[in-house]
């Protein structure tokens, strides 16, 4: 189990809210989410993973007649979308907040700055897809905690 916030007693960084330390207190779980150029693990980067949800649909045409037949068309599958959702604060003792990570990754690996798929995979889901949009929000100034999302596009094989 690992517990995301709290804080070393000796630092003067605890006095802030908002600040984010990973202190691990069980046998690390397996790492079920990769996402191509995310660096992850404790105290790596301050900017979490928190979700990743992904959304698929076929191309298809139903064509009822007047004499009760039904035709199908199929088309192949549309393009899917895939979510990738996080949190970023303050980590202790650094001084770059998550958020400029997760920004850093998106304009770093956007499709217009590079042309090319990000390798993603999730519960034996495993896809290429285009980084294509970002949102990246402060949800309460005070504790400077922050959330941010990643949309990609990807074409089912």
């Amino acid at each position: 189990m690992a517990y995301m916030f709290g804080g070393d007693t000796q630092s003067e960084h605890n006095q802030l809210p908002g600040l984010m330390k990973v202190f691990v207190t069980g046998a690390p779980a397996k790492i079920i989410f990769t996402m191509y150029g995310w660096t992850s693990g404790i105290s790596a980067q301050n900017a979490v993973i928190s979700g990743v949800s992904a959304s698929t649909q076929g191309n298809y045409q139903f064509l009822l007649t007047l004499r009760n037949y039904t035709y199908v068309y199929v088309f192949g599958e549309q393009m899917g979308d895939v979510i990738v959702s996080g949190v970023a604060a303050m980590e202790c003792g650094e001084i770059v907040h998550g958020l400029t990570n997760a920004i850093a990754y998106y304009n770093n690996y956007r499709l217009g700055a590079t042309g090319a798929v990000v390798a993603l995979s999730f519960a034996g889901y495993a896809t290429h897809a285009f980084l294509v949009g970002g949102t990246f929000q402060f949800m309460d100034p005070k504790s400077q905690l922050a959330k941010f999302q990643f949309k990609f596009k990807t074409i089912a094989s």
